[in-house]
């Protein structure tokens, strides 16, 4: 398979497997312990973080741990840094200053649109097995002869 077919196919799953989740607003200052949230790193954050999560980090996705009005406690699951890698994480927990954070959003799994890509892919699948049927795709055009077994004596020598 070429690049460019490659790249073709699996445009549209990135998009199925990002429908599965919405991202909404906190609606409290503090976030719920258990919320998975998506944050830009301030640029005195990334200063201060750069010992734990690494240096140039401007996004992180993570779980809430514990959270006060001056530390969040987060499950990191990835960091985004700058120059476009990303570095996945095993949800270490990692305290964060406050202010290190910015522009928070809350990660939430929405089912209905997971159904809905769910059931696109089976569709996908189904409309393509049958468009191989109608193609002859799946028929053996030339069954030849089948190869002789080669059998071996019970001894182990010929």
């Amino acid at each position: 398979m070429n690049l460019k077919l490659s790249i073709r196919c699996g445009v549209p799953v990135v998009f199925f497997l990002a429908a599965c989740y919405t991202a909404h607003p906190l609606e409290a200052p503090l976030p719920q312990p258990a919320t998975r949230i998506v944050a830009q790193v301030t640029d005195s954050g990334t200063v201060a973080m750069a010992n734990a999560i690494g240096p140039g980090a401007q996004e992180v996705e993570a779980v809430v741990s514990t959270a006060d009005s001056n530390t969040w406690n987060l499950s990191l699951v990835r960091v985004d840094h700058r120059g476009g890698f990303s570095v996945m994480w095993n949800k270490e927990l990692v305290p964060f200053p406050r202010y290190a954070l910015t522009g928070v959003t809350e990660k939430r799994f929405d089912r209905r649109k997971s159904w809905l890509a769910g059931g696109l892919v089976v569709a996908g699948a189904f409309a393509a097995a049958k468009l191989f049927h109608a193609l002859g795709a799946d028929e053996n055009k030339d069954p030849g002869p089948i190869g002789q077994t080669t059998r071996i004596p019970s001894g182990g020598g010929f």
